[in-house]
């Protein structure tokens, strides 16, 4: 099922994450304020983590993972953006050809987010801009928990990656 969002402001901070597998990284949880919104690729695990992002946050975003099965979740998010669309989907269903798939299945979007993978990319080549944000949990972080932080300033924007190397 897909579910229709949107952000009416033209500035405005979104932390993106995915593959937290019952675990969120309190490095990422101390990154969200009041302020920004969140958007979680899937595979979440404990609808707790879901509970602390809606309370932390001004609005939460976040799709089933292959791992999920939450009734109050769907499979993919749309959310409308001044940048325009922004589509949130776990993955999964896209391998072995991510990008390729994911671009000719949402090519109106200015942005497609996913999981699954557990591997962090920011692929703005040619649109639609595909990002992954990685883990952001415990389980196959690739060295460690990672985010990453979409920035629009009226029609300004930016992709930030952050890592957080294991201790």
């Amino acid at each position: 099922m897909v579910n229709y969002n949107s952000i009416p402001e033209n500035s405005f901070r979104i932390i993106i994450i995915s593959d937290s597998h019952g675990y969120l990284n309190t490095k990422i949880i101390n990154l969200i304020n009041q302020n920004d919104y969140v958007i979680h690729a899937g595979d979440i695990m404990d609808e707790n983590i879901i509970s602390s992002l809606k309370s932390m946050s001004k609005k939460t975003f976040a799709v089933n993972g292959n791992n999920d099965d939450f009734h109050f979740i769907n499979n993919v998010e749309i959310i409308e953006t001044h940048l325009g669309k922004i589509v949130v989907t776990h993955g999964h269903k896209h391998s072995p050809s991510y990008h390729e798939s994911l671009r000719e299945e949402y090519d109106d979007a200015f942005l497609v987010v996913y999981g699954h993978t557990h591997k962090h990319i920011i692929d703005t080549h040619v649109k639609p801009y595909i990002v992954n944000p990685g883990a952001s949990g415990k389980v196959r972080t690739q060295g460690g928990a990672s985010c990453l932080l979409l920035k629009s300033d009226n029609q300004n924007f930016s992709i930030e990656l952050k890592k957080f190397l294991n201790d």
